[in-house]
Protein backbone atom coordinates (compact mmCIF):
# COMPACT_ATOMS: atom_id res chain seq x y z
CA UNK A 1 0.00 0.00 0.00
CA UNK A 2 1.02 3.60 -0.61
CA UNK A 3 -0.30 6.79 0.98
CA UNK A 4 -0.65 10.12 -0.78
CA UNK A 5 -2.39 13.18 0.66
CA UNK A 6 -3.99 11.00 3.34
CA UNK A 7 -5.35 8.35 0.96
CA UNK A 8 -4.06 4.78 1.09
CA UNK A 9 -4.30 2.48 -1.93
CA UNK A 10 -2.45 -0.35 -3.62
CA UNK A 11 0.58 1.04 -5.39
CA UNK A 12 0.44 0.75 -9.20
CA UNK A 13 3.35 -0.86 -11.00
CA UNK A 14 5.07 1.20 -13.66
CA UNK A 15 3.93 0.01 -17.08
CA UNK A 16 6.93 -0.79 -19.31
CA UNK A 17 7.26 -1.17 -23.08
CA UNK A 18 8.51 -4.79 -23.06
CA UNK A 19 5.07 -6.41 -23.41
CA UNK A 20 4.03 -3.71 -25.85
CA UNK A 21 6.94 -4.59 -28.15
CA UNK A 22 6.17 -8.30 -27.90
CA UNK A 23 2.47 -7.66 -28.65
CA UNK A 24 3.30 -5.69 -31.80
CA UNK A 25 5.54 -8.52 -32.99
CA UNK A 26 2.76 -11.00 -32.37
CA UNK A 27 0.27 -8.86 -34.29
CA UNK A 28 2.69 -8.67 -37.21
CA UNK A 29 2.41 -12.45 -37.57
CA UNK A 30 -1.37 -12.39 -37.93
CA UNK A 31 -2.99 -13.13 -41.30
CA UNK A 32 -3.57 -9.51 -42.26
CA UNK A 33 -1.55 -6.54 -43.50
CA UNK A 34 0.23 -4.73 -40.67
CA UNK A 35 -1.97 -2.15 -38.87
CA UNK A 36 -4.98 -3.21 -40.96
CA UNK A 37 -7.20 -3.03 -37.84
CA UNK A 38 -5.94 0.38 -36.81
CA UNK A 39 -7.11 1.50 -33.40
CA UNK A 40 -8.13 -2.01 -32.30
CA UNK A 41 -4.51 -3.09 -32.61
CA UNK A 42 -3.41 -0.13 -30.51
CA UNK A 43 -6.00 -1.01 -27.87
CA UNK A 44 -4.80 -4.63 -27.82
CA UNK A 45 -1.21 -3.50 -27.36
CA UNK A 46 -2.18 -1.07 -24.60
CA UNK A 47 -3.95 -3.83 -22.68
CA UNK A 48 -0.97 -6.14 -23.24
CA UNK A 49 1.28 -3.49 -21.68
CA UNK A 50 -1.08 -3.07 -18.70
CA UNK A 51 -1.00 -6.82 -18.04
CA UNK A 52 2.69 -7.19 -18.98
CA UNK A 53 2.02 -10.06 -21.39
CA UNK A 54 1.57 -10.45 -25.14
CA UNK A 55 -1.44 -12.69 -24.42
CA UNK A 56 -3.70 -10.49 -22.22
CA UNK A 57 -7.03 -11.69 -20.87
CA UNK A 58 -10.12 -9.68 -19.89
CA UNK A 59 -11.66 -11.62 -17.03
CA UNK A 60 -14.85 -11.05 -15.06
CA UNK A 61 -15.41 -7.42 -16.16
CA UNK A 62 -17.76 -5.36 -13.98
CA UNK A 63 -19.64 -2.06 -14.24
CA UNK A 64 -19.60 0.28 -11.23
CA UNK A 65 -22.15 3.13 -11.19
CA UNK A 66 -21.54 5.65 -8.41
CA UNK A 67 -24.42 7.95 -7.47
CA UNK A 68 -24.56 11.27 -5.64
CA UNK A 69 -26.47 14.55 -5.43
CA UNK A 70 -25.14 18.10 -5.57
CA UNK A 71 -25.80 21.22 -3.51
CA UNK A 72 -25.00 23.40 -6.51
CA UNK A 73 -28.42 22.38 -7.87
CA UNK A 74 -29.70 25.27 -5.71
CA UNK A 75 -28.60 27.45 -8.64
CA UNK A 76 -30.66 25.52 -11.20
CA UNK A 77 -27.74 24.25 -13.25
CA UNK A 78 -29.88 21.46 -14.69
CA UNK A 79 -33.45 21.30 -15.99
CA UNK A 80 -33.89 17.79 -14.57
CA UNK A 81 -35.42 17.40 -11.09
CA UNK A 82 -33.02 16.13 -8.45
CA UNK A 83 -35.28 13.20 -7.58
CA UNK A 84 -34.18 11.56 -10.83
CA UNK A 85 -30.86 10.73 -9.12
CA UNK A 86 -32.46 8.26 -6.72
CA UNK A 87 -35.18 7.12 -9.11
CA UNK A 88 -32.76 6.25 -11.88
CA UNK A 89 -30.30 4.68 -9.45
CA UNK A 90 -32.99 2.14 -8.62
CA UNK A 91 -33.90 1.80 -12.29
CA UNK A 92 -30.29 0.96 -13.23
CA UNK A 93 -29.84 -1.38 -10.28
CA UNK A 94 -32.86 -3.32 -11.56
CA UNK A 95 -31.46 -3.51 -15.09
CA UNK A 96 -33.18 -0.44 -16.53
CA UNK A 97 -31.86 2.36 -18.67
CA UNK A 98 -29.45 2.01 -21.57
CA UNK A 99 -26.57 0.95 -19.32
CA UNK A 100 -28.74 -1.72 -17.69
CA UNK A 101 -29.94 -2.96 -21.06
CA UNK A 102 -26.53 -3.39 -22.64
CA UNK A 103 -24.83 -4.57 -19.45
CA UNK A 104 -27.31 -7.47 -19.51
CA UNK A 105 -26.81 -8.08 -23.25
CA UNK A 106 -23.03 -8.20 -22.84
CA UNK A 107 -23.20 -10.21 -19.58
CA UNK A 108 -21.51 -7.45 -17.58
CA UNK A 109 -22.42 -7.46 -13.87
CA UNK A 110 -23.59 -3.95 -12.93
CA UNK A 111 -23.58 -2.53 -9.43
CA UNK A 112 -25.01 0.82 -8.35
CA UNK A 113 -23.47 2.49 -5.28
CA UNK A 114 -25.17 5.20 -3.23
CA UNK A 115 -22.29 7.43 -2.14
CA UNK A 116 -24.16 10.68 -1.65
CA UNK A 117 -27.74 10.51 -2.89
CA UNK A 118 -30.38 12.63 -1.18
CA UNK A 119 -32.59 9.62 -0.50
CA UNK A 120 -32.86 6.58 1.75
CA UNK A 121 -32.85 3.40 -0.33
CA UNK A 122 -34.49 0.20 0.85
CA UNK A 123 -32.77 -3.20 0.56
CA UNK A 124 -35.12 -4.30 -2.23
CA UNK A 125 -33.97 -1.35 -4.37
CA UNK A 126 -30.75 -3.22 -5.13
CA UNK A 127 -28.53 -0.16 -4.55
CA UNK A 128 -25.35 -0.78 -2.53
CA UNK A 129 -25.02 1.66 0.36
CA UNK A 130 -21.72 3.51 0.65
CA UNK A 131 -23.43 6.70 1.77
CA UNK A 132 -21.24 9.46 3.11
CA UNK A 133 -23.86 12.24 3.15
CA UNK A 134 -27.15 13.30 1.58
CA UNK A 135 -25.55 15.27 -1.24
CA UNK A 136 -22.73 17.80 -1.31
CA UNK A 137 -22.90 21.36 -0.05
CA UNK A 138 -23.31 24.29 -2.43
CA UNK A 139 -19.81 24.85 -3.80
CA UNK A 140 -20.55 28.53 -4.40
CA UNK A 141 -21.00 28.98 -0.67
CA UNK A 142 -18.12 26.78 0.51
CA UNK A 143 -16.36 23.46 -0.16
CA UNK A 144 -18.61 20.77 -1.62
CA UNK A 145 -17.24 18.27 0.92
CA UNK A 146 -14.95 18.26 3.90
CA UNK A 147 -11.63 16.51 3.43
CA UNK A 148 -12.83 13.74 5.72
CA UNK A 149 -15.98 13.21 3.67
CA UNK A 150 -14.02 13.21 0.41
CA UNK A 151 -11.57 10.64 1.75
CA UNK A 152 -14.42 8.47 3.01
CA UNK A 153 -15.99 8.45 -0.47
CA UNK A 154 -12.62 7.65 -2.06
CA UNK A 155 -12.07 4.84 0.42
CA UNK A 156 -15.48 3.40 -0.46
CA UNK A 157 -14.44 3.29 -4.12
CA UNK A 158 -11.12 1.73 -3.19
CA UNK A 159 -12.70 -0.96 -1.05
CA UNK A 160 -15.34 -1.87 -3.63
CA UNK A 161 -12.71 -2.20 -6.36
CA UNK A 162 -10.53 -4.32 -4.09
CA UNK A 163 -13.53 -6.59 -3.52
CA UNK A 164 -14.09 -6.85 -7.27
CA UNK A 165 -10.43 -7.80 -7.75
CA UNK A 166 -10.86 -10.50 -5.11
CA UNK A 167 -13.77 -11.83 -7.20
CA UNK A 168 -11.40 -12.22 -10.14
CA UNK A 169 -12.30 -9.00 -11.96
CA UNK A 170 -9.42 -7.48 -13.95
CA UNK A 171 -11.41 -5.03 -16.10
CA UNK A 172 -13.69 -2.31 -14.75
CA UNK A 173 -16.07 0.22 -16.24
CA UNK A 174 -16.93 3.28 -14.15
CA UNK A 175 -20.17 5.21 -14.61
CA UNK A 176 -22.08 7.79 -12.59
CA UNK A 177 -25.54 9.02 -11.71
CA UNK A 178 -26.23 12.43 -10.24
CA UNK A 179 -28.40 15.24 -11.53
CA UNK A 180 -26.27 18.35 -11.96
CA UNK A 181 -22.94 16.52 -11.89
CA UNK A 182 -21.66 18.01 -15.14
CA UNK A 183 -21.24 21.23 -13.15
CA UNK A 184 -18.65 19.91 -10.64
CA UNK A 185 -17.07 17.88 -13.46
CA UNK A 186 -16.66 21.06 -15.51
CA UNK A 187 -15.31 23.04 -12.55
CA UNK A 188 -12.72 20.33 -11.84
CA UNK A 189 -11.79 20.19 -15.54
CA UNK A 190 -11.40 23.95 -15.70
CA UNK A 191 -9.17 23.92 -12.62
CA UNK A 192 -6.95 21.07 -13.86
CA UNK A 193 -6.63 22.09 -17.51
CA UNK A 194 -6.56 25.88 -16.99
CA UNK A 195 -8.98 26.29 -19.87
CA UNK A 196 -11.71 28.94 -20.24
CA UNK A 197 -15.17 28.08 -19.07
CA UNK A 198 -16.58 28.25 -22.62
CA UNK A 199 -14.69 25.10 -23.65
CA UNK A 200 -15.32 23.26 -20.37
CA UNK A 201 -19.10 23.68 -20.21
CA UNK A 202 -21.39 22.47 -22.96
CA UNK A 203 -25.14 22.55 -23.34
CA UNK A 204 -25.60 19.14 -21.72
CA UNK A 205 -29.15 17.88 -22.24
CA UNK A 206 -30.25 20.58 -24.64
CA UNK A 207 -29.77 23.85 -22.72
CA UNK A 208 -30.64 27.06 -24.52
CA UNK A 209 -28.22 30.02 -24.75
CA UNK A 210 -29.44 31.80 -21.59
CA UNK A 211 -29.36 28.64 -19.45
CA UNK A 212 -25.92 27.76 -20.82
CA UNK A 213 -24.57 31.19 -19.98
CA UNK A 214 -25.98 30.88 -16.46
CA UNK A 215 -24.37 27.46 -15.97
CA UNK A 216 -21.04 28.78 -17.20
CA UNK A 217 -21.21 31.67 -14.75
CA UNK A 218 -21.78 29.22 -11.88
CA UNK A 219 -18.88 26.98 -12.94
CA UNK A 220 -16.54 29.94 -13.39
CA UNK A 221 -17.45 31.44 -10.03
CA UNK A 222 -16.92 28.12 -8.24
CA UNK A 223 -13.59 27.44 -9.94
CA UNK A 224 -12.33 30.94 -9.20
CA UNK A 225 -13.42 30.70 -5.57
CA UNK A 226 -11.81 27.36 -4.82
CA UNK A 227 -8.87 26.90 -7.18
CA UNK A 228 -5.47 27.25 -5.57
CA UNK A 229 -2.37 26.15 -7.46
CA UNK A 230 -0.93 24.78 -4.23
CA UNK A 231 -3.88 22.53 -3.34
CA UNK A 232 -3.49 18.81 -3.91
CA UNK A 233 -5.82 16.52 -5.85
CA UNK A 234 -7.91 15.49 -2.84
CA UNK A 235 -8.30 19.06 -1.62
CA UNK A 236 -9.47 20.05 -5.10
CA UNK A 237 -11.94 17.17 -5.25
CA UNK A 238 -13.31 18.14 -1.83
CA UNK A 239 -13.78 21.76 -2.84
CA UNK A 240 -15.31 21.29 -6.28
CA UNK A 241 -16.29 17.64 -6.70
CA UNK A 242 -19.00 15.23 -5.69
CA UNK A 243 -19.30 12.03 -3.73
CA UNK A 244 -19.71 9.89 -6.84
CA UNK A 245 -16.66 11.57 -8.42
CA UNK A 246 -14.57 10.96 -5.30
CA UNK A 247 -15.70 7.31 -5.24
CA UNK A 248 -14.60 6.89 -8.86
CA UNK A 249 -11.30 8.67 -8.22
CA UNK A 250 -10.46 6.35 -5.32
CA UNK A 251 -11.69 3.35 -7.29
CA UNK A 252 -9.44 4.17 -10.24
CA UNK A 253 -6.36 4.51 -8.07
CA UNK A 254 -7.02 1.11 -6.48
CA UNK A 255 -7.83 -0.43 -9.88
CA UNK A 256 -4.43 0.65 -11.18
CA UNK A 257 -2.82 -0.79 -8.05
CA UNK A 258 -4.63 -4.07 -8.71
CA UNK A 259 -3.35 -4.09 -12.33
CA UNK A 260 -6.86 -3.73 -13.73
CA UNK A 261 -7.84 -2.32 -17.12
CA UNK A 262 -9.86 0.87 -16.51
CA UNK A 263 -12.43 1.57 -19.23
CA UNK A 264 -13.29 5.27 -19.23
CA UNK A 265 -16.76 6.55 -20.01
CA UNK A 266 -17.57 10.19 -20.70
CA UNK A 267 -16.98 13.70 -19.42
CA UNK A 268 -17.89 13.16 -15.77
CA UNK A 269 -15.95 9.92 -15.30
CA UNK A 270 -12.97 11.43 -17.09
CA UNK A 271 -13.06 14.43 -14.74
CA UNK A 272 -12.51 11.95 -11.89
CA UNK A 273 -9.72 10.39 -13.97
CA UNK A 274 -8.01 13.81 -14.19
CA UNK A 275 -7.95 14.00 -10.39
CA UNK A 276 -6.70 10.41 -10.03
CA UNK A 277 -3.94 11.24 -12.53
CA UNK A 278 -3.06 14.40 -10.60
CA UNK A 279 -2.61 12.31 -7.47
CA UNK A 280 -0.64 9.52 -9.18
CA UNK A 281 0.39 9.86 -12.83
CA UNK A 282 0.88 6.08 -13.17
CA UNK A 283 -2.90 5.52 -13.12
CA UNK A 284 -3.18 6.95 -16.63
CA UNK A 285 -1.29 3.98 -18.09
CA UNK A 286 -4.12 1.66 -16.97
CA UNK A 287 -6.85 3.64 -18.75
CA UNK A 288 -8.53 2.96 -22.08
CA UNK A 289 -10.72 5.77 -23.45
CA UNK A 290 -13.89 4.16 -24.77
CA UNK A 291 -15.41 7.19 -26.49
CA UNK A 292 -15.36 10.96 -26.79
CA UNK A 293 -18.67 12.61 -25.96
CA UNK A 294 -20.44 15.71 -27.27
CA UNK A 295 -19.37 17.68 -24.19
CA UNK A 296 -16.63 20.00 -25.53
CA UNK A 297 -14.46 19.52 -22.47
CA UNK A 298 -14.25 15.76 -22.90
CA UNK A 299 -11.89 15.92 -25.88
CA UNK A 300 -9.68 18.29 -23.90
CA UNK A 301 -9.63 15.89 -20.93
CA UNK A 302 -8.55 13.00 -23.16
CA UNK A 303 -5.92 15.17 -24.83
CA UNK A 304 -4.49 16.03 -21.41
CA UNK A 305 -4.37 12.33 -20.50
CA UNK A 306 -2.93 11.45 -23.95
CA UNK A 307 -5.69 8.92 -24.59
CA UNK A 308 -7.22 8.03 -27.94
CA UNK A 309 -10.98 7.32 -27.87
CA UNK A 310 -12.32 4.17 -29.50
CA UNK A 311 -15.71 5.61 -30.49
CA UNK A 312 -16.71 9.00 -31.87
CA UNK A 313 -20.46 8.59 -31.95
CA UNK A 314 -21.84 11.73 -30.32
CA UNK A 315 -22.83 10.00 -27.07
CA UNK A 316 -23.66 12.28 -24.13
CA UNK A 317 -25.72 10.10 -21.80
CA UNK A 318 -23.06 9.24 -19.21
CA UNK A 319 -23.91 6.50 -16.67
CA UNK A 320 -21.14 4.29 -18.11
CA UNK A 321 -23.18 3.81 -21.28
CA UNK A 322 -20.50 4.74 -23.80
CA UNK A 323 -17.93 2.47 -22.18
CA UNK A 324 -20.42 -0.41 -22.05
CA UNK A 325 -21.22 0.05 -25.74
CA UNK A 326 -17.49 0.05 -26.55
CA UNK A 327 -16.94 -3.18 -24.60
CA UNK A 328 -17.41 -5.54 -27.60
CA UNK A 329 -14.69 -3.63 -29.47
CA UNK A 330 -12.33 -3.77 -26.49
CA UNK A 331 -12.89 -7.51 -26.27
CA UNK A 332 -12.47 -7.86 -30.05
CA UNK A 333 -9.10 -6.08 -29.82
CA UNK A 334 -7.80 -8.66 -27.34
CA UNK A 335 -9.36 -11.50 -29.36
CA UNK A 336 -7.36 -10.43 -32.42
CA UNK A 337 -4.17 -10.76 -30.42
CA UNK A 338 -5.10 -14.09 -28.83
CA UNK A 339 -7.34 -15.94 -31.27
CA UNK A 340 -6.68 -14.79 -34.83
CA UNK A 341 -4.53 -17.28 -36.71
CA UNK A 342 -1.02 -16.45 -37.84
CA UNK A 343 0.74 -17.07 -41.16
CA UNK A 344 2.43 -20.09 -39.62
CA UNK A 345 -0.91 -21.47 -38.37
CA UNK A 346 -2.38 -21.25 -41.86
CA UNK A 347 0.79 -22.42 -43.64
CA UNK A 348 0.73 -19.16 -45.62
CA UNK A 349 3.44 -16.94 -47.01
CA UNK A 350 4.16 -14.11 -44.61
CA UNK A 351 2.70 -11.05 -46.31
CA UNK A 352 4.07 -8.78 -43.60
CA UNK A 353 7.64 -9.71 -44.45
CA UNK A 354 6.95 -9.21 -48.15
CA UNK A 355 5.42 -5.79 -47.49
CA UNK A 356 8.36 -4.74 -45.34
CA UNK A 357 10.82 -5.85 -48.04
CA UNK A 358 8.88 -3.96 -50.70
CA UNK A 359 8.81 -0.83 -48.54
CA UNK A 360 12.56 -1.08 -47.91
CA UNK A 361 13.19 -1.34 -51.65
CA UNK A 362 10.90 1.63 -52.32
CA UNK A 363 12.65 3.71 -49.68
CA UNK A 364 16.02 2.96 -51.28
CA UNK A 365 14.97 4.33 -54.68
CA UNK A 366 16.41 7.73 -55.54
CA UNK A 367 14.41 10.08 -57.69
CA UNK A 368 16.21 12.26 -60.21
Amino acid sequence: MIERNGFRYSEPKTVTSDAETAAWKRLDQKCMPPRAMGLLERVAVRIAAIQNTDAPQLTNPEVFIAAGDHGVMAHKVSFSPQDISWQHSINMAKGGGLCGLFAKKYALPLRVFDVGVKHDFSPEDGVVSCKVAYGTEDMLEGPAMTLEQCLKAMEAGRDQVASAAARGCNTIIFGEMGIGNTTPAAALTMAILHKPVEVCVGSGTGMGPKALEHKRSIVKAAAERHYDENCNAIELMARLGGYELAFIMGGMLEAAGQGMVILLDGFIVTAAALLAHKLDERVRDYMVACHVSNEPGHALQLEHLRLEPILRAGFCLGEGSGAILAWPLVKAAVDILNEMNSYDDGNLDNATEALNQAKAQDDSLSLS
